[in-house]
């Protein structure tokens, strides 16, 4: 086997960064300005349009020949949407590629180049540095002057980007001799992940286009109400900030969080059009006519909104959408999304007679582009186009979109593996489990019907009290109307009685992890193993898969409850909001780490066998996997079983599993 690292240049007046590889690739503009390859070790050759492809050609040809890159999904699309049809060619078959950004992905380590080269080059002993001038000179291929004029291009222009491209190139392939290829396993995913994103999402435009419509109109007494009220524009922010100084309301800034904070959001709370619910405090602080402006700004800004305006700019010829998920996202390697990402959908808040309403009344609805009907039939406008976003997602003609979702996993999983097996069971029984925790917070008998706001609460301590959640934050993110101890209380009652053994899981996991570090030698608790690999601290699951921790450093931290009382820990780094930090580490966080990492292994399993069974998978959200499939070949119970036939040492660790199936023409969950 040949193993080579290349790499493109390119220019297009599409914008890559919103267009995604695929349709940037296919726009008739885009064009290859040079292609770097050769051996991990160089030499490199450069090929240009217009010089001989023979030996490229021959390369190509080779069956044994496989081709690296970093991101090999633009090489990918560029090679097929271009190198195919305009140079001939042939394909470059899935399996004979490979991406040196999927293991930096795998092992948790900064993706691009130029971040991998400063953040941690110098660590894992790569020595390069992004070559900033001659990218510089490559994008600028893509622009035009002020006057419409393209870029002169002149011999040493090509000859300095050709330059810049093998640099990239040996780079890449720095990257793949210190860090090798994904294992076998991993690459099988990998593989998985790159026959979805190729397939890719069909959309209906013209549902998108006349969604654009009624959120423009509805935008327009919203635009009169907010100049009423502050004399200005919600795009005019020096007006703004004046206007609210006027009011005394003084903010250092219009963020999103500082706003939000003010109104009383939750920070993570993806429900941009339902009303907050302010403490006393916070209503005192903020007077109505202030609070109503800033929230008509808040929804006139909403980031969901503008996922309508990427659908259409990411579309391909044929209508679909291709790359919209990121293989290993995540430390524990669940995907994240791209592009108008599917992944982070605003959860529908329209209800009608007690229920979500009907996906085809409402898309029925929007169909007419007229906000007043919308509004007198569904709900308020913008709210009813945000709930229906995901609907633009649609099944191919005489195709159906099917999915299942892995019911609860989470707390199933940390339910499990802790040996909480009561609860875990009674979850698997389909009994309500948010009842059950609700009733041991109140103290007596929980009904679904007539308790729904104990419920609520039973549901936010299951959800969100597995992973050492205290009360300060349980306050902030679930309950900002109840006292103290009201929440602290409900975190001693799924501590201490609903779930004892949970916490015994965190810390056995962080005393594992910090001897593991402290002393260079594995440390096992509940069937996670622990070892030094190199510059990574390993976890190794009981799927066998590794979780990595990147420079794993020994520190001393004191308890949150006493100053004085210091205790070993440990310290590792990670990409945070475009940034490499120092991550402090703790046994709930571990825990995450841990039980996410189950979750994909098992929903990778679940996806693969129903990739083998013949269901072609086009999307993957948390814990749903959705396929498109011919109508007649839909099977529910078919599809549940095969999501439910599990490893075995899923049945070893006693997670009950439950799949909640769904099928329908358009996206709906």
């Amino acid at each position: 086997m040949s193993v080579l690292v290349f790499d493109f240049e390119t220019a297009s007046h599409c914008n890559l960064k919103v267009a995604g590889a695929w349709a940037y690739a296919e726009h008739i503009t885009t064009e290859v300005l040079c292609l770097a390859y050769g051996p991990a070790g160089g030499p490199f050759t450069v090929w240009r349009p217009g010089q001989s492809t023979n030996y490229l050609m021959a390369l190509v040809r080779h069956p044994d020949t496989v081709w690296v890159a970093h991101n090999a999904a633009f090489e990918k699309a560029i090679w097929r949407s271009i190198m195919v049809p305009q140079f001939g060619f042939p394909d470059i078959p899935d399996e004979r590629w490979g991406d040196t950004m999927a293991t930096c992905a795998m092992k948790a380590l900064p993706q691009g180049l130029d971040q991998l080269g400063a953040f941690v080059g110098p660590l894992i002993g790569l020595t390069f540095d992004k070559d900033k001038e001659g990218r510089k000179l490559t994008l600028a291929l893509s622009k035009v002057d002020k006057k419409g004029r393209l870029v002169v291009r002149t011999p040493f222009m090509m000859a300095r980007i050709s330059q810049y491209c093998a640099a990239d190139t040996a780079m890449e392939g720095q990257v793949l001799k210190r860090l090798g290829h994904l294992p076998t396993a991993e690459r099988e995913i990998w593989m998985l992940d790159q026959k979805i994103n190729q397939r890719g999402l069909l959309l209906d435009l013209p549902f998108i286009q006349q969604a654009k419509l009624v959120a423009d109109r509805a935008m327009i007494p919203l635009a009169k109400e907010f100049r009423s009220l502050t004399g200005c524009s919600w795009t005019e922010r020096d007006q703004l900030m004046a206007w609210l100084g006027k009011q005394g309301v003084h903010l250092g800034d219009l963020k999103k969080d500082t706003v939000d904070d003010i109104l009383g959001f939750d920070p993570e709370d993806e429900e941009e059009f339902a009303e907050p619910e302010p403490t006393e405090a916070e209503t005192m602080a903020l007077p109505d006519h202030v609070r109503r402006a800033l929230v008509i700004r808040r929804q006139a800004n909403a980031s969901s909104l503008k996922k309508l305006g990427r659908m259409e700019a990411c579309v391909c010829m044929d209508g679909r959408v291709r790359g919209t998920l990121a293989y290993h996202g995540t430390l524990p390697g669940r995907w994240a999304g791209r592009l108008f990402q599917p992944q982070n959908f605003p959860r529908g808040t329209l209800m009608l007679d007690g229920k979500a309403p009907d996906p085809d009344l409402v898309v029925a609805a929007i169909m007419t582009g007229d906000a007043d009907y919308v509004s007198a039939t569904i709900g308020p406008p913008l709210e009813t186009v945000v709930s229906a976003l995901r609907h633009a997602i649609v099944a191919a003609e005489g195709c159906v979109l099917g999915a299942g979702d892995y019911a609860g996993i989470q707390a199933r999983v940390v339910l499990a593996l802790s040996g909480q097996h009561d609860k875990s069971a009674l979850m698997a029984s389909g009994a309500d489990v948010y009842c059950d925790m609700a009733q041991e917070i109140y103290g007596r008998p929980i009904d679904k019907v007539k308790d729904p706001e104990e419920r609520h609460t039973g549901k936010n301590a299951v959800l969100g009290l597995g992973f050492q959640m205290g009360w300060l934050k349980f306050q902030l993110k679930y309950a900002r109307k109840k006292d103290e101890a009201f929440c602290r209380m409900v975190v001693e009652a799924y501590r201490r009685r609903w779930a004892p053994m949970v916490p015994k899981l965190w810390y056995a996991l962080e005393e594992a992890a910090v001897r593991t570090v402290w002393t260079r030698n594995p440390h096992e608790a509940y069937g996670v193993r622990y070892a030094m690999n190199d510059v990574w601290l390993t976890a190794r699951l009981p799927s066998g898969r590794l979780l990595w921790y990147p420079f794993p450093e020994k520190v001393r931290k004191a308890m949150p409850w006493d100053k004085l009382d210091i205790r070993p820990g440990f310290t590792f780094q990670a990409m945070k909001m475009g940034q490499w930090r120092t991550i402090w580490a703790f046994g709930g966080q571990l825990t995450e780490n841990i039980v996410m990492g189950i979750e994909r292994d098992i929903m990778t399993g679940g996806m693969l066998r129903l990739e083998a069974a013949g269901y072609p998978l086009v999307l993957q959200v948390h814990d749903d996997a959705m396929a498109e499939i011919p109508v007649a070949k839909w099977n529910k119970d078919e599809y549940v079983q095969i999501m439910c036939d599990v490893e075995p040492w899923v049945h070893e660790l006693k997670i009950p599993i439950a799949v909640e199936p769904w099928s329908g023409g358009r996206y709906r969950k």
